[in-house]
C-alpha cells in the first residue's frame, strides 16, 4: 500500500539479472492493477501473471514474486521447494490483510524462513504520519471490516488506503478471534 513494496521487489531481482542468471518475475491474476509489475514510483518490469504457482515454468534460477498475499495458501509449498533448490526466491506483498489479520500463505512464509524479511511502512493516508503498516479496504468510504473474501482482487470495486495503528479501524479482538 504505496510503501514501496514493489519497487524494492524488483530492486532486489534485477542484479541477479545483471549477473545473468535466469530470472522470472511472477504476478498474481488477482491483481488486475498492472500488466506487469509496477511500482508507485514509475519502476516496473514484465511478468507472467498466473492464478497460481503451480503453472509457474521452472527454467529459473531467481524468481521475483509480487502480491504475495494474494496467492492461495497451497503455493507456499512451491515456493518452500524452490528455496531447498537453492534457488532464490523474492517475494512482496502485505504482511496484514484488511482485518490486520496475517493471511495464511504470509504466515507460512514465515515459516520457510526467508533468508531475510523486510517490512515496510507507508504514509498514513489519513493522518499523514509516516506509520501506515495497515491496509483499510473502503466501500463508499466506509471502511469494511468483515465479509470480504480472504483474497480480495484489486479491481477497483474497492478503495485501498494505508493507515497507521491510530486511523485502522478493526473489529475489536474478542470478535475477530471467537471459535465460529
Amino acid at each position: 500500500m504505496k510503501s514501496g513494496k514493489s519497487s524494492e521487489l524488483i530492486a532486489r531481482v534485477a542484479p541477479h539479472e545483471y549477473a545473468n542468471r535466469k530470472v522470472l518475475y511472477v504476478r498474481t491474476k488477482n491483481n488486475v492493477r498492472d500488466e506487469g509489475i509496477t511500482s508507485r514510483l514509475g519502476l516496473n518490469t514484465e511478468a507472467i501473471s498466473v492464478n497460481s504457482l503451480s503453472e509457474v515454468p521452472q527454467d529459473f534460477d531467481v524468481i521475483g514474486i509480487d502480491e504475495i498475499n494474494m496467492f492461495d495458501i497451497a503455493d507456499a509449498q512451491f515456493i518452500a521447494d524452490w528455496v531447498a533448490q537453492d534457488r532464490h526466491v523474492f517475494v512482496s506483498g502485505l504482511d496484514l490483510d484488511y482485518r490486520g489479520q496475517m493471511p495464511p500463505i504470509v504466515e507460512l512464509m514465515f515459516e520457510i524462513k526467508p533468508d531475510k524479511t523486510i517490512t515496510k511502512i507507508a504514509v498514513c493516508e489519513v493522518c499523514r504520519s509516516y506509520s501506515a503498516q495497515f491496509t483499510q479496504i473502503l466501500n463508499n468510504g466506509t471502511p469494511v471490516l468483515e465479509g470480504l473474501p480472504l483474497v480480495t482482487p484489486e479491481d477497483g470495486r474497492y478503495e485501498y488506503q494505508a493507515r497507521c495503528r491510530n486511523c485502522f479501524k478493526r473489529l475489536a479482538f474478542t470478535q475477530v478471534n471467537e471459535p465460529k
